[in-house]
């Protein structure tokens, strides 16, 4: 079975950016594909392609870097609408490049979406990659992260809300990464268009917004029907890395396929200025960021106990 690696770069100067980008550049995610792919020609991955309203303006910010570096770029027809004030705006037209690539795709090839802040550290299992062809859908369940900090009843409630419907066991599947066969896109869409539909119209009653709503919203009414979904997490082939954050070692991330890095989008930036991926730079720089995080978690706690102590003593003053 062959992959098909793709982000989306969807360009609008008028949207809303991400909440997780501090670069105003909207070619940003440009540099970070270039990243990406880098890393996926350093482990044998096919070329990535970019998928985005806009390829005149990408293939410009390419045209410096030699063709062979390139990653590809191709055209999204985009067709649905939202307003430009929406948290993750762009994101939500992964769903129209689902829905054109289940109809470009040939059957024994499947699309690897990935979001553009990441990188290829190992190529991904050949046995896992076979499950996943099987299965049709291989998911990277973020559930553990997602329940425990907003509230398992109200994640829930918001993935019921869109997918109208209760689930039998509701989870939370990550947008970053998702594999899929030319003929399960072709269930999951529909599906995922009627989630999106019912996502905007019930917006002001969500918690959550961005494409993994209604995404985990079809997804989970796919499972409830019988849909095996491959959770790729479990064998490391992906996971989510926030500087600073204790919720794994980072010594684990190091046997993980890819990494995530939503906040470290500048990060990956800089690295694409390089002709090529070093693994070893990479992870200097990432740990180094980890370690600046993890003290201004420190100092956050701090001033946050800080806080309370002092709200206390002037309630007791007043007492």
């Amino acid at each position: 079975m062959n992959l098909f690696p793709c982000t989306l770069v969807y360009v609008d100067v008028d949207a809303k950016p991400g909440p997780n980008s501090t670069n105003r550049d909207p070619l940003s995610y440009v540099s970070q594909a270039i990243c990406l792919n880098n890393s996926l020609r350093r482990v044998g991955l096919p070329t990535l392609t970019i998928m985005t309203n806009a390829p005149e303006q990408v293939a410009r910010r390419l045209a410096g870097m030699p063709a062979e570096n390139r990653p590809a770029v191709t055209l999204l027809t985009a067709t649905i609408e939202l307003p430009k004030n929406t948290p993750f705006y762009a994101a939500h037209f992964k769903l129209d490049l689902m829905d054109q690539v289940a109809e470009s795709l040939p059957a024994d090839t499947m699309m690897l979406l990935l979001d553009a802040d990441m990188v290829a550290l190992l190529p991904l299992d050949p046995d896992l990659i076979e499950r996943c062809a099987q299965a049709g859908l291989g998911v990277f369940d973020i559930s553990d992260q997602v329940f425990p900090a907003y509230g398992s009843e109200r994640v829930v409630a918001d993935l019921e809300i869109v997918a109208e419907r209760r689930l039998m066991n509701p989870r939370w599947y990550g947008g970053e990464f998702l594999i899929a066969t030319p003929a399960a896109l072709r269930r999951l869409v529909p599906r995922a268009r009627a989630s999106y539909a019912r996502y905007l119209s019930e917006s002001e009653r969500l918690r959550h917004h961005g494409d993994e709503a209604f995404i985990s919203a079809a997804l989970n009414a796919l499972s409830d029907e019988g849909q095996v979904l491959i959770e790729v997490g479990a064998y490391q082939a992906v996971g989510r890395h926030w500087a600073g954050n204790n919720y794994r070692d980072l010594r684990w991330f190091r046997c993980c396929s890819f990494v995530h890095l939503p906040g470290g989008k500048a990060l990956l930036e800089k690295e694409a200025r390089f002709d090529d991926f070093a693994p070893d730079r990479f992870w200097r720089t990432m740990r180094a960021a980890h370690l600046r995080g993890r003290v201004r978690h420190a100092l956050k706690r701090i001033v946050r106990m800080l806080n309370v102590e002092r709200l206390a003593a002037r309630m007791r003053c007043t007492a």
